[in-house]
């Protein structure tokens, strides 16, 4: 009897490692191929993988389920507040561009300087930029004026790509 007890003992804790290990997979292949661009939607990512990671290792798959749904609802939240405090801050720094976006009106350079000065994540200029139509024939001395006002080479690349 006790042979059997021991024989059945790393085949649970094999089972669960098996089922962590899947789960823990699937939450980096989200992570790694999603591109946030909003506080939000990484709070969702970053409190999914924690609370399946977490939930997985207290009490196994159904664990890893609920503390998923936990850590995605509790990011979520958190990142919304953080988009919403990053929205507050450019509303008082710059109310035109926030008006222009709102609008779905081109950005101009000032704006994106405007929005990297505000803090405003490199992804999510370039989404801003995408989702306005925003298009420029950037002449070197506004790569340079860019670059001077310390816009990252990602955003200053795409922005020549919409200009081709």
């Amino acid at each position: 009897m006790r042979e059997s007890l021991q024989s059945k003992e790393p085949a649970v804790f094999g089972s669960i490692k098996k089922q962590s290990f899947k789960l823990l997979i699937l939450a980096a292949f989200f992570f790694a191929f999603s591109n946030c661009t909003t506080n939000t939607g990484t709070g969702v990512i970053a409190g999914t993988i924690a609370g399946a990671g977490a939930g997985s290792l207290i009490a196994g798959g159904q664990g890893a389920l609920i503390g998923g749904a936990v850590g995605a609802l509790g990011g979520g939240l958190i990142g919304a507040y953080l988009d919403d405090q990053d929205r507050k801050t450019m509303e008082k720094s710059s109310p035109r561009t926030i008006a222009r976006m709102d609008r779905g009106e081109p950005l101009t350079i000032n704006d994106v300087i405007k929005l990297s000065q505000g803090g405003v994540d490199d992804n999510a200029i370039i989404q801003y930029i995408r989702d306005t139509g925003s298009s420029y024939n950037l002449s070197q001395s506004q790569i340079r004026r860019l670059q001077d006002a310390g816009i990252h080479q990602k955003v200053i690349d795409y922005m020549v790509a919409t200009g081709q």
